[in-house]
């Protein structure tokens, strides 16, 4: 008998099924990376809008600050102040649609008077 060389069709078939498994963990990956980007992106935004935010109060003479809420680049934002002796505590709320769910992050400056 003379033996030929080849693949069977239960060997293809093992071969397509690991090939099949490994796409699936590629797409399921490529999914969760885009979703992080995407929450990661939302949150460099708000952190900047909160930045933004210090900075006006920063520029605004000690007597005349107050809070106040507003919302910038699509992001709501409210801040507090609380006067202390030497310095104003002031807490910036940014709330911003990530991964289709409301988040509220929380920043905190003092700035001095």
């Amino acid at each position: 008998m003379s033996r030929e060389s080849g693949y069977t069709i239960v060997e293809l078939l093992v071969a397509v099924m690991i090939f099949s498994v490994g796409l699936l963990a590629m797409a399921g990956t490529a999914s969760v990376i885009m979703s992080t980007l995407t929450s990661t992106q939302s949150r460099t935004i708000a952190a900047s809008v909160a930045e933004s935010r210090f900075e006006r109060v920063r520029a605004t003479p000690c007597v005349s600050r107050a809070g106040g809420s507003a919302v910038s680049r699509g992001i709501s934002e409210a801040w507090t102040l609380n006067r202390l002796a030497r310095a104003d505590d002031v807490t910036v709320n940014v709330t911003f649609l990530s991964s289709h769910r409301q988040r509220t992050e929380t920043f905190r400056s003092f700035l001095p008077c």
